[in-house]
Formats: C-alpha cells, structure tokens, sequence
C-alpha cells in the first residue's frame, strides 16, 4: 500500500493533468469544423476489498465510456470544442460493502485553445456534469472540474507544458505540475503527461505501440440511504474519490482518418474508493484488466 500511494504521489509531482491527454484534439488546419467520437471500455478482474484491516469479500468491476463533439478552428489562433460525454464505472460487490454499484458522471467537455506569442499556446478545459451513482439526483449530484495547461513547442520534437487540475469537490481540489512530450528519436516519443504518461513507438505509418500508466480519480456523490442500506448511516449522501493506477501496455491500429482501434491489458495496482469527510476508505488489492477502444474524426 505505501509504494502505491509513492507512485501516486510522484505521478501527481511530476507531471501535468492535461486536457490534451483526454480530451483535446485541434482539427487540421485544412478543416474549420471536425466531428469526433470516441467509444470504450475496460474490464478489471475479481480481488479482495478490504476495510482497513477487515476484508469484505471481492470486487470486480467494469469501465465505459462514450464520447462524441465538434471542433471548430474559429480563427487562427484560436480552436474551441464541444463534446457530450458519458462514463460509467460497474462494481461487483458484495451486500453490506458501502461502494454503489454504478458511479459515473454525463454531461460535457468544453475546451478551449489559445495560440499566444513566443510559441506558447493556452488550454482550458471545463467538464461540467452530474457526477454521482445515478440515484437521488440534486444540485449535490452536479461539478464542474476543469484543467488550465500553459504549453511551450520548442521545435517540432519537443514540447514542455504546465497544467493545474482543479475539482472543488475532491479530497485534493487543487494539484498539477510539469509535463513534456519529447520525440527523442525516430521512432520514439516520451509522453510524459498524466492522465496517461507513456513510452510510445510508431512501428509504422498506422500502427502505434506503448506502455505506460494511466491514474484516474474522480469524485463523486453517493446515494442518500447508501450508508444505511449497507450498514454505515454515516455515509449517506457523502462525497466519494475513486481512485485507479493502472500499469499496462498496449497498441493504437488507424484504419483510417474514420476508424482507429486500441487495444490495452495490464495491472491495476488498486482501486481505492474513499469517503474522505468521514475518514473511510477501501482498497483492493489489485487486478488485471483488459481494455478496449474506437474513435474516429470527419
């Protein structure tokens, strides 16, 4: 447990939660307006769930995610886009575990891009939405995370960036840091920007390879009789941060501009559900996953 939450301390440090890694893509210059759309989903193998030093049985769980939008370059210097989006998160578990079956969130992504001077470019991201486990909606169920990334393109190599991810309604509302993309040789680019920081390989024109990590954390409000069905009243209506680290590798195959395929299998080191008001948390104790993903632009 103390050399996963290392890892998440030094992912945290070290590099930038940048909208450019999720949910960022600038149209080419020949288009004014580009429809994108991105479907997947992953599955996470049965492990033990614990409550500090009482197990509670297993936990599997399965991750989904649909997202479609238009980019739109409105002037040179500027591209803004617009995207729906829904993600669901399945847990398996057993009666009596304070974790709700669904977690997710639906709502949008806006996002904006600012070309500034001296080869500096600006990225604001905003994801407003409900974020909850889909039961007993109200204005609690609603936030509006959102990321600000500074970036610098020294040459066409190499690019360094700055971001700061900010969530009122997490344990940690505010953290950030440093990032950089570096193609440092022909074929080899190290992308280092969370959520995805990664090691990649273009083995050819359409086939991409890499291995990475991928930490995700989410906040979320849970139902108001969750507690009292499960057996702790007092986390009824209660905030919760899912947390995820996922160590894997995997490939990206374009078949066209239309249609690009990516497949994903590794370790997640632990999936952390914490009840931060109420100083409750759960973790298991690890599990392979599987993954897979479509998405395309026109």
């Amino acid at each position: 447990m103390k050399t996963t939450s290392t890892l998440l301390g030094m992912a945290v440090t070290l590099a930038a939660l940048t909208a450019h890694a999720d949910y960022w893509h600038v149209p080419p210059r020949g288009n004014t307006v580009q429809l994108e759309y991105e479907a997947g989903a992953a599955f996470l193998s049965g492990s033990r769930l614990s409550l500090g030093s009482a197990r509670l049985g297993t936990i599997d769980s399965t991750h989904s995610h649909l997202v479609a939008g238009v980019a739109v370059r409105a002037t040179d210097d500027f591209t803004f886009r617009v995207a729906a989006e829904y993600r669901r998160n399945d847990f398996d578990v057993g009666p009596g575990v304070p974790i709700p079956n669904v977690l997710g969130n639906a709502g949008l992504q806006l996002t904006g891009n600012w070309a500034l001077r001296n080869n500096l470019s600006l990225w604001v991201n905003a994801r407003p939405g409900i974020y909850s486990d889909f039961r007993d909606f109200g204005w609690g169920d609603m936030n509006i995370p959102f990321n600000v990334v500074l970036a610098w393109q020294a040459n066409d190599d190499l690019m360094w960036l700055l971001g700061m991810y900010v969530d009122l309604r997490s344990e940690f509302p505010v953290y950030g840091g440093p990032g950089v993309r570096w193609r440092f040789a022909e074929y080899w680019t190290l992308n280092f920007v969370m959520p995805r920081p990664r090691i990649e390989f273009q083995a050819s024109d359409d086939l991409l390879l890499y291995g990475g990590a991928e930490w995700r954390q989410v906040a979320y409000r849970v139902a108001t009789d969750l507690g009292t069905k499960s057996g702790f009243p007092a986390l009824n209506n209660q905030m919760l941060d899912y947390r995820e680290l996922r160590l894997g590798a995997g490939l990206n195959y374009s078949f066209s501009r239309h249609l690009n395929l990516g497949l994903e299998g590794g370790y997640a080191l632990e999936r952390r559900f914490h009840y931060y008001t109420q100083r409750t948390q759960l973790t298991d104790n690890g599990a392979g996953y599987v993954g897979l993903t479509v998405n395309g632009k026109f």
